[in-house]
């Protein structure tokens, strides 16, 4: 990272040349699979909420009002 974690980019010239320009604070394909790899070894799983597609906006509003326990999933079935 630059001195100070400060950079100047010209948004035009980018774009004009095609360049994306990207950063990441949680590592790269290497260190994700690094994770997923651990994961699947030590039986480490997230925990969810499987939901029909009628209560997505009951689970957004839990969501929001931070009563959401679990990660919510839904069902693709029910679309």
């Amino acid at each position: 990272m630059p001195a100070g974690f400060t950079l100047t980019l010209n948004n035009i010239a980018l774009a004009n040349t095609r360049v994306n320009f990207n950063a990441s604070l949680i590592g790269g394909i290497p260190e994700t699979q690094e994770v997923i790899d651990y994961c699947a070894k030590n039986k480490v799983v997230p925990q969810i909420q499987v939901i029909k597609a009628e209560a997505v906006n009951e689970a957004w509003e839990n969501v929001v009002n931070r009563k959401a326990r679990y990660r919510y999933v839904i069902d693709a079935k029910t679309i």
